[in-house]
């Protein structure tokens, strides 16, 4: 979907606050954005070996990733086809046998199952039904995604233009350095919104502004990203890429770091924000620079987090509706709102603002 979208001179409105708080919708957005979306679930250095896997929750559902002998990737749902256990633990691991911690029975790297131990007479039961349930998985640039869609697209197509922003730069060079990840209590599109401007930097992030001339910091949408610049008050433009890509990962790229953070629901009003460090390799690298450098990236995450908990409880409050977008500041918003409202309809409404005026003057939510 173009970014043009949200670049008409029509004043936009937000998406409704109940989007923001409701189960049914919460249950429609794992359907029907974060399974049919090329999804990262971790990265390449993570598996250099056959048997090496990654596992985690994607959109509500539990997926695994295996390195096989050939050196290709494999993905399957982790649920083991007799009574539902998880096969991979989560995270990063490895297994020489795809064996059910369970009961036993045993998969190979295609999914079929091989073995059923001490099952007994199994006459008229079709084992080639028994297999795990496949899931796309690709590699991209040191990066591994999963496809819940078994009809998606392959995944440059589906990062849209992630691929022509990072052309550029050496993500395959980066080598991990650490993770932080943040439980946190409010939904993750009012998270992905903070992000998507630089309107507040003033309000709450006084570093930053100090740094940055926060009237001229620009969000451009593409296809599936936005990209962001923020000039310096001496004119230059603040070094580094930083972007976002639907629907929930963010890049940035500064001098020999590299930054990528995914914002993943857990409930209707819960999520985690989980940013991982990538440092280039270099002998002679200041350890306490970089660790200044991943500091300074958490101060200024953080600074934002008091006030997503408190637009959070304003939006489930029942006393807001929604609100209209700064043409200047907010563009980005309006492009991210699109894409929600395209992936949800026509199955949820999102009818036209009532009147300000016309609300307050009743006692009605705004």
């Amino acid at each position: 979907m173009s970014g043009m979208l949200s670049m008409a001179n029509s004043l936009r409105w937000t998406i409704p606050a109940n989007w923001y708080a409701d189960t049914a919708i919460y249950r429609l957005e794992q359907d029907r954005i974060f399974a049919r979306e090329w999804m990262l679930i971790g990265f390449t250095a993570q598996m250099p070996k056959p048997g090496d896997t990654l596992a985690r929750d994607i959109a509500g559902r539990p997926v695994f990733v295996i390195r096989t002998r050939e050196g290709g990737l494999r993905a399957f749902l982790n649920i083991c086809r007799h009574r539902a256990a998880r096969l991979v633990p989560d995270g990063a691991g490895h297994c020489d046998l795809l064996r059910c911690p369970y009961h036993g029975w045993l998969y190979d790297t295609e999914g079929r199952l091989k073995a059923m131990p001490e099952f007994g007479d199994a006459a008229g039961l079709d084992r080639g039904k028994l297999g795990l349930v496949p899931v796309k998985a690709a590699e991209w640039r040191g990066l591994v995604f999963v496809n819940l869609d078994a009809d998606a697209c392959n995944v440059e197509e589906g990062l849209g233009d992630l691929v022509r922003e990072t052309e550029r730069q050496p993500l395959e060079r980066f080598v991990w350095h650490d993770r932080t990840v943040y439980p946190l209590d409010f939904n993750w599109k009012n998270y992905v919104d903070n992000y998507m401007e630089g309107y507040h930097i003033p309000y709450l992030h006084p570093g930053l502004n100090r740094e940055t001339d926060a009237k001229a910091y620009t969000v451009t949408p593409g296809d599936r990203v936005c990209v962001h610049r923020a000039p310096t008050k001496n004119g230059a433009t603040y070094e580094g890429l930083w972007l976002w890509r639907w629907p929930n990962i963010t890049i940035g790229i500064y001098g020999d770091g590299l930054n990528i953070t995914r914002i993943v629901p857990h409930g209707p009003s819960s999520m985690a924000l989980e940013i991982d460090f990538f440092f280039l390799p270099d002998a002679n690298a200041d350890p306490d620079d970089r660790q200044r450098k991943m500091q300074w990236t958490r101060e200024v995450v953080e600074q934002d987090f008091d006030m997503c908990r408190s637009v959070q409880s304003n939006l489930a409050s029942g006393f807001y509706d929604r609100g209209p977008l700064s043409p200047r500041h907010e563009n980005g918003v309006a492009y991210f709102h699109d894409l929600v409202r395209h992936a949800l309809a026509p199955l949820v409404s999102d009818i036209e603002p009532r009147s300000l005026t016309a609300a307050g003057r009743h006692g009605e939510a705004l």
